[in-house]
């Protein structure tokens, strides 16, 4: 084993350390705000284990896996807290979790609905980041991929709707009621 195989492994070592001193100032941490900034150098934490990791054991996957930490993970969701989200986000993950309900209930056509819907994923995926200060990628793309197909269903059902009644408007669909 070379001096670098070994540093690598100090310093994969450390990282434990440091990780669980950014988990302890989460705790402590009242502002949304500095709870993001310390969500963000987690996050570089791990990215930067991974390039260890990578680097130790030679694996190209895992410089792939690093970049898109880095991109995802320290870059774009603070951004997107820092950028549109209020000091309060969990109250506006409420608010559009009620909004969203509330133009699925409420519209008449078919994509209105589907709107609704999209606003209330966005609302219910504001919500979790926020009280769960960011999510693992895996579950990020499987909620995604969730929300994908349910659209493309709801997008097929409303075509049908309109290539058989003419029309997206579901209230006139009450009379097929038996």
């Amino acid at each position: 084993m070379g001096l670098v195989e070994i540093a690598t492994g100090k310093v994969l070592s450390s990282f434990s350390v440091f990780l669980f001193l950014t988990i302890l100032l989460l705790v402590v941490a009242r502002r949304i705000s500095t709870s993001v900034l310390l969500f963000s150098v987690q996050s570089a934490i791990i990215a930067a284990e991974v390039f260890a990791t990578g680097f130790r054991e030679r694996l190209a996957e895992a410089y792939v896996v690093g970049a898109l930490i880095l991109a995802i993970k320290v870059v774009a969701i603070p951004r997107a807290f820092f950028g549109f989200v209020p000091e309060d986000a969990l109250a506006a993950s409420v608010a559009l979790i009620l909004t969203g309900a509330f133009l699925m209930v409420s519209r008449n056509k078919a994509l209105m609905q589907m709107l609704g819907l999209l606003v209330l994923e966005n609302g219910i995926f504001l919500a979790a980041l926020t009280t769960t200060f960011g999510m693992p990628l895996v579950i990020e793309i499987g909620v995604f991929f969730d929300v994908l197909i349910g659209l493309l269903l709801m997008g097929i059902f409303a075509f049908r709707i309109r290539d058989t009644f003419d029309h997206l408007d579901v209230s006139k669909l009450r009379r097929l009621r038996g």
